[in-house]
């Protein structure tokens, strides 16, 4: 299922994300976060490309991802904390992106054990980072869990 931010939201993510099927994630309650939703075809009468049939309207979108054997390929998998099968384990963190009420950023895997440059603090508070929450409705829940902070793993092949 493809998952993002609102269209509501005046921040947050802004690129769409391919959860997985099974997803990994832990339910523990996150922050005031709430971005990632599942997406949903807008492809009424008014709204849909010449060709496409109009029976998608609000139906949820799928996602895949595409593999060429003899190249490099690095993958970021949201909701999940090991690799599949026959992929590399890079690192594991969590999804983050800008506050829901602020800009939109892109949605980032950050690492688990995340560092800072060094010990200075400034609190200019310009790009910033928050963690993602989940959001059930058109994210279907299950397999996901309501309210909980999105995993991520970084695999390569």
């Amino acid at each position: 299922q493809v998952g993002g931010n609102s269209y509501s939201n005046k921040g947050g993510g802004v690129n769409y994300l391919c959860l997985p099927n099974h997803p990994e994630n832990r339910k523990i309650p996150s922050r005031d976060n709430d971005q990632l939703f599942g997406a949903e075809y807008q492809t009424g009468a008014y709204h849909k490309p010449s060709e496409m049939t109009s029976d998608l309207f609000n139906k949820e979108v799928p996602c895949a991802v595409c593999y060429q054997r003899k190249r490099s390929t690095v993958l970021m998998i949201p909701g999940r904390q090991t690799c599949y099968k026959g992929w590399t384990f890079l690192y594991t963190g969590y999804i983050m992106s800008d506050y829901k009420d602020y800009s939109s950023k892109e949605y980032v895997c950050v690492d688990k054990d995340a560092e800072a440059v060094d010990n200075k603090t400034g609190d200019e508070n310009g790009a910033l980072f928050y963690g993602v929450k989940t959001k059930c409705g058109s994210l279907r829940c299950p397999p996901y869990t309501d309210a909980v902070d999105v995993h991520c793993v970084v695999c390569t092949k």
